[in-house]
Parts: structure tokens; C-alpha cells; sequence
């Protein structure tokens, strides 16, 4: 028997507007009503892997897939080995008929990717560590690590350095951090047992600040430089409240913060970050963690760094899900530059908002 499908509301509360839902089998319509996604793409099951779906299609991030008269959830599944392995699906819909007697090895599959289960019926959202044998009529729902603490948590606390570190061996002798702001930052660096860090900031007068505020400390070196993909100079929008400044203008970030907003332009002198840090004399072999918190400006910092990337042993780095700035390069834009040096993507969060939240790779 095929479930009537969750009321819009529980989609309504886990999906934002601007976001992409895949509808994969026949009769979803039901399925996909209600649902505030920006794009809405509808299919028979795909003859192909999802993975190949996705790719001939240009898809490279999935906010939310229904599996419904697809042909099975768990061959479904098993075809998109890589969109699970990265997890760039964050909400996975399935009612009981489509997993059938595979229930158990589609939780296990999931699961192994990180995913967090629950069994919907009843009108009540249910957490299951295991798949359920009753056999009930339900509709199940994957939802990937990234979103617990916002959704399940009430948490909005960001990555806690001394613990993230330590879970994926990361032993930090030193950090280069673009995006300072005011240095807010080294306190959890410090109590990760790091206390050398260099703070690049590129707004001069919030730079005064975090010079002021690190001038005694022998261990931090502080530098006004914006960081890009090229030497030369730009635009660098300031924003209302001092957060959420960057080099690309605001565009979703207008919309999902109205209360923030552009209080003035300035012009930056911007540069790669090797050349910065060799201009201040920077051994960059004594520091094996990068952390960026550009505001969308990650994929060009990292697309000028060359090199030097593969000297890094870490990078914790904002990642965004849609373009809150003009231009700004998403997840798998930050995946394409950091994988070839060797880094693995362990770690997501998004404690705020279904957008943006923060990345953790380590370099095997």
C-alpha cells in the first residue's frame, strides 16, 4: 500500500526556498506538491546510475530527492554511490513500498554515508537507529549530518576546534586564517593547542581592530591584504553588523538577512596567498591548517594558492549551498580544487541555515 505523502509542512520546515528537489519514478506529483524548491525536476527512473544522471545533467548538488515508483530505493541508492560518499543529497524520501523487503540494507547503506533515518507516520517524525520490522505503512526520510543540529538539536554552535581536530588526527603547529575579522576565532584555536596563527583581514578599518587586539601576542601575525585568485584590486562590499563583508556583492544573502545590508563600498588591493605571505615573510611549512571565512570568496583564494595547498594537512573553510554572493563558488566548486591535492571532505555543519555552514577536509 502506498502512503499518502507527509503533509507540506514537515517540507516546508526542512527545505528553504531556492533549492533543487529530484523527483525520481512515476506518479510523484503527489509527492512534490507544496514543496518550496526553486527548481523542480521530474522524471521517469533514471535508465542510467543517479550518478550519471546527475553528471550528463550538470546536477552536482541534490537538496532533496523522492524515490516513488522508481524501481527500488535500494538500487536507486546503490547508483549514487558518489552523490552519498560526498553527500550531496541532504534529504532522502522513501515510502515503505518503494524500500520493500530491502528496508534494512537501504538504513545500512545510508547510514554508512552518515545519514541520520526516520520513519514518518502517524503524523509524527521518528528516529530510528535501526530499520523498522513491522512492516507498517510509513514514509522513511534520510537526512544528511550537516543539518542535525539545526534541525534536531536546537545546537547553532559551529565547529568546536579542539574536537574536530582531534577526531580526524589533525595535530594543528600552525594556522593562516583569511576572513579574520577580529580575530574571534583564536580562543577555540588556542584551546585546539595552537597558538601561532596568522589573521588576514581585508577591510582596513576592521583590521584596526584586530591589530589593536593581538599587538603584545608574539604568536600572531596580523595582515591587511584581501586574498583572491590574482594580484591587482577590487571591490569589497561592507556590510551592515561587520559579519558578512566580502570581495562579491550580496545577492540570497539580501534575501535570507533583509536586516543586513550594504553600507558602503570600498577599493581593496588584493593578492594570491602565497605571494602574501612571502611578502611578510612567512615560512609557510610551519603552518599545516588553512581556515577561510570570505563570504563566498573561497573558490578564489584557493584557486590562487596554488602549490601551497598541498602543504596544508587541513582546511576548515565556509561553504555555501546557493549564491549568497554574486559568483560565489559552491561545495562541490571547493571539492574540485582541494581533491586533486589529496584532501578528503569529513566533515559538514549548517547550524544556521540550509545554505551555508562550514567544511572540514584533511589530506590523506
Amino acid at each position: 500500500m502506498t502512503m499518502v505523502p507527509p503533509e507540506a509542512l514537515l517540507q516546508k520546515r526542512f527545505l528553504p526556498s531556492g533549492t533543487l528537489l529530484l523527483a525520481a519514478g512515476t506518479e510523484v506529483e503527489g509527492w512534490i506538491a507544496g514543496f518550496a524548491a526553486e527548481r523542480i525536476i521530474q522524471t521517469a527512473p533514471p535508465a542510467a546510475a543517479l550518478d550519471r544522471w546527475a553528471d550528463e545533467r550538470g546536477v552536482r548538488h541534490i537538496d532533496w530527492l523522492v524515490l516513488h515508483r522508481a524501481g527500488g530505493a535500494l538500487a536507486m541508492l546503490e547508483g549514487a554511490d558518489r552523490l552519498l560518499r560526498l553527500r550531496r543529497i541532504d534529504f532522502i524520501q522513501f515510502d515503505q513500498d518503494e524500500a520493500a523487503a530491502d528496508l534494512e540494507r537501504v538504513y545500512a547503506l545510508l547510514q554508512a554515508r552518515g545519514y541520520s533515518l526516520f520513519r514518518f507516520a502517524n503524523r509524527n517524525l521518528e528516529f530510528r537507529r535501526t530499520a523498522p520490522t513491522d512492516g507498517a505503512p510509513a514514509t522513511h526520510l534520510a537526512v544528511a549530518p550537516r543539518h542535525w543540529k539545526r534541525l534536531f538539536a536546537r545546537d547553532q554552535s559551529m565547529f568546536q576546534y579542539a574536537d574536530l581536530f582531534a577526531r580526524h588526527g589533525v595535530v594543528p603547529r600552525g594556522i593562516v586564517h583569511v576572513g579574520a575579522n577580529e580575530g574571534q576565532e583564536y580562543d577555540g584555536y588556542v584551546e585546539a593547542g595552537c597558538r601561532r596563527v596568522v589573521f588576514i583581514e581585508a577591510d582596513p578599518d576592521t583590521f584596526v581592530g584586530l591589530r589593536d587586539r593581538f599587538a603584545d601576542n608574539p604568536d600572531v601575525l596580523c595582515i591587511n591584504r584581501a586574498v583572491s585568485d590574482r594580484a591587482g584590486h577590487a571591490r569589497f562590499a561592507r556590510m551592515s553588523g561587520g559579519m558578512s563583508s566580502s570581495l562579491l556583492p550580496p545577492r540570497e544573502h539580501l534575501t535570507l538577512y533583509p536586516h543586513i545590508t550594504v553600507s558602503g563600498t570600498i577599493e581593496v588591493e588584493t593578492d594570491t596567498l602565497p605571494a602574501i605571505l612571502a611578502a611578510h615573510g612567512v615560512e609557510a611549512d610551519a603552518f599545516n591548517i588553512l581556515a577561510m571565512d570570505t563570504q563566498g570568496a573561497e573558490r578564489m583564494i584557493l584557486a590562487g594558492c596554488g602549490p601551497l595547498l598541498s602543504g596544508f594537512d587541513a582546511v576548515v573553510t565556509e561553504a555555501n549551498y546557493a549564491e549568497l554572493y554574486e559568483g560565489c563558488g559552491r561545495l562541490a566548486d571547493l571539492d574540485d580544487l582541494l581533491f586533486p591535492h589529496g584532501f578528503e571532505r569529513v566533515e559538514e555543519i549548517s547550524p544556521h541555515h540550509h545554505s551555508w555552514g562550514d567544511a572540514f577536509y584533511v589530506r590523506r
